[in-house]
């Protein structure tokens, strides 16, 4: 994930699109949208204008996308919307091979959905996305004020968040209470968590699970400095403290508390991220939003206790509260679009009003957050505990940390951390001959990015 959250799996949504476009003749949006109105572009009257939205999400009736583009259409008048499924698997990296090979043939894009902030800077480096900056400031709206994350670079912005993703920790609310320990609060420390791993591990499961993603080896990376793998001014940050802390604390949970799952283990097993959490052989993990609505799926995940959640750790008890990491999936406008203006209004109804279609934690910031998480989650009480989830969510002092750095590899500078974390816990290297092959591996994709 990329740096630029401060929350958002971050939302309930009431007053029309209609009402922001003022005049228009168009049918109001459901009465489920949210309650601030969120302004479109007018578009002639006459025949709708016909665009095409280009997604990883399958074309299913049951997908909440789906429901959210067939909502638009019958609140429209004057723009309708064609949805093409990509791929039928939610893949993103099959779904962008794709979009990339349909854009460099010259295929028509108008609207497409991205994963991640990666993958959209990546395009958006290419000159194949277009700014939104003209259409924010044509309808008075500022984007800082309205969503989580914008993403940008070069000072350009070229997306709406859709749907967020904001780091927490899920707990097994039996593990919880069998080993006599509090949900924690706010403002808790990694050094808290080590205590919190080692009195929840049993003979039976770990107290906590880290998975082999690239976020893992330094999560303070994520919510603490302005770019994961990168300072201020573009070069790799791996003598940051953090760096040495996280990936010491690892070793340390691994060999000495023996309080998390081998490293070499989770490469065989080859699990979901969530699989051991779910499956009871974990307390807690560290992990994004996502993880909510997976626990409702109990065919993919069966489980019977409930979820409880905290706020991420901070570094120290110095370091600043409440910051976390934000990422999320974005809807933007193809650069060859011929109907740019009837796109912007359709994304920005997706990531208003339409928000209430997608069930799922919306970026933008006029929503009542736990109302909408009781209209989601409240049949699932048995398995989310909504309160935690919403103290977690949205207390005010959750915030993402402004950052200027934003790059197209950044997936490419993830890749290198987790490269070299694998060497530092498999092989036994150093942290100092860890940090030096970040570095220089890191300082090739730079110099080769910047040709």
């Amino acid at each position: 994930m990329k740096k630029g959250l401060t929350l958002a799996l971050t939302l309930a949504l009431t007053a029309s699109l209609t009402a922001a476009c003022g005049g228009s003749k168009e049918e109001s949006a459901p009465s489920a949208s949210p309650a601030a109105s969120a302004s479109g572009t007018a578009v002639k009257s006459g025949e709708p204008v016909k665009i095409k939205f280009y997604t990883f999400k399958a074309n299913k009736p049951e997908e909440p996308f789906v429901q959210a583009v067939d909502a638009f259409n019958k609140a429209q008048k004057d723009v309708q919307v064609e949805y093409v499924g990509l791929v039928q698997n939610n893949d993103t990296v099959e779904f962008m091979n794709k979009l990339d090979v349909l854009m460099a043939s010259g295929e028509t894009v108008d609207v497409f959905h991205t994963g991640n902030m990666d993958h959209l800077i990546a395009r958006a480096a290419r000159g194949v996305v277009e700014p939104l900056d003209a259409y924010y400031t044509k309808n008075s709206l500022n984007p800082k004020d309205e969503y989580v994350i914008n993403p940008s670079i070069n000072g350009k912005t070229y997306g709406m968040i859709a749907t967020s993703n904001q780091m927490l920790v899920a707990f097994n609310k039996n593990h919880l209470a069998e080993a006599g320990l509090k949900l924690p609060e706010m403002g808790w420390t990694w050094d808290d968590f080590r205590e919190y791993a080692k009195k929840l591990t049993t003979k039976d499961h770990y107290g906590t699970y880290f998975h082999n993603w690239g976020e893992y080896p330094n999560m303070i990376a994520y919510n603490e400095l302005p770019h994961p793998q990168l300072k201020e001014d573009g070069t790799p940050n791996f003598d940051h403290p953090s760096f040495k802390y996280f990936f010491e604390l690892r070793r340390t949970m691994e060999k000495t508390d023996k309080s998390v799952q081998p490293y070499a283990d989770i490469l065989a097993a080859k699990n979901h991220v969530l699989q051991p959490f779910f499956a009871g052989k974990a307390s807690m993990i560290p992990v994004g939003s996502f993880i909510i609505r997976a626990g409702t799926l109990l065919d993919k995940f069966p489980h019977d206790f409930q979820m409880v959640y905290a706020p991420m750790p901070r570094s120290s008890k110095d370091a600043e509260m409440g910051l976390t990491n934000i990422s999320g999936s974005y809807l933007s406008i193809g650069a060859t679009s011929k109907q740019k203006e009837a796109s912007f209004k359709f994304i920005r109804w997706m990531s208003t009003e339409g928000a209430s279609y997608l069930k799922d934690i919306p970026g933008w910031k006029k929503i009542d957050g736990k109302k909408v998480l009781n209209e989601y989650f409240g049949e699932y009480s048995k398995l989310i505990d909504v309160e935690s989830l919403s103290k977690t969510l949205f207390d005010p002092k959750v915030k993402m940390l402004p950052t200027s750095v934003s790059v197209s590899y950044g997936a490419d500078l993830k890749t290198v951390v987790e490269n070299a974390f694998t060497k530092y816990i498999l092989e036994g290297v150093s942290f100092e001959e860890a940090q030096k092959i970040m570095t220089d591996e890191s300082n090739k994709i730079i110099k080769k990015n910047q040709k």
